[in-house]
């Protein structure tokens, strides 16, 4: 990418930033964010097809430690450096895992988790059921945390158990998974 392709970058994630708080995403059109970024809107379109194109961007790695939850305990500093940044931006975090943005990252976070089962076991059936349970539970528990304020999140190991995948045998599958488990401070 060169130079000028990441300053332009760079000025539609700030624009969008700040329109995501100062408005409701609803709201927001591509040519608010061009104007806000001082950019053309053929060029913002260059860049990013659709406003949620440009929320994904932004929040690519966030959605990408809260994915490390399936990879089991062994992903707890990843998923704790993001959980801190959640919980030092709570009322940000609040504004973008609630409401119209929060169903788009949870849709966004289940279609990681059903690529990332199905890459890891590609001769099971698809996954879409549980990717869905999985990404539910954890913006569940992210905002349940988020509401109350009095709760930690802790690691414990477990087996997710798969129940639309089966394996080579038939059998059922499960999938080591960092249980986010919300307990009292």
């Amino acid at each position: 990418m060169s130079r000028q392709s990441a300053k332009t970058k760079a000025s539609i994630h700030e624009a969008f930033v700040e329109l995501v708080f100062s408005k409701r995403y609803d709201e927001i059109r591509m040519t608010d964010i061009a104007a806000v970024a001082n950019v053309g809107r053929s060029t913002l379109y260059q860049h990013y097809p659709d406003k949620d194109a440009i929320l994904l961007a932004n929040m690519d790695w966030v959605l990408n430690g809260l994915l490390q939850t399936t990879d089991g305990p062994s992903a707890e500093n990843q998923v704790t450096t993001v959980l801190d940044h959640i919980w030092q931006h709570r009322p940000q975090a609040r504004r973008l895992l609630f409401g119209t943005t929060g169903e788009k990252l949870e849709a966004a976070l289940a279609g990681a988790v059903a690529r990332k089962l199905h890459q890891d076991r590609p001769d099971a059936l698809p996954a879409v059921f549980t990717a869905n349970q999985v990404a539910a539970a954890v913006f569940s528990a992210l905002r349940t945390w988020l509401r109350g304020g009095g709760v930690v999140f802790t690691f414990e190991p477990c087996e997710w158990p798969l129940p639309d995948i089966i394996g080579p045998d038939r059998a059922p599958v499960t999938a080591p998974v960092a249980a986010v488990r919300l307990r009292s401070r």
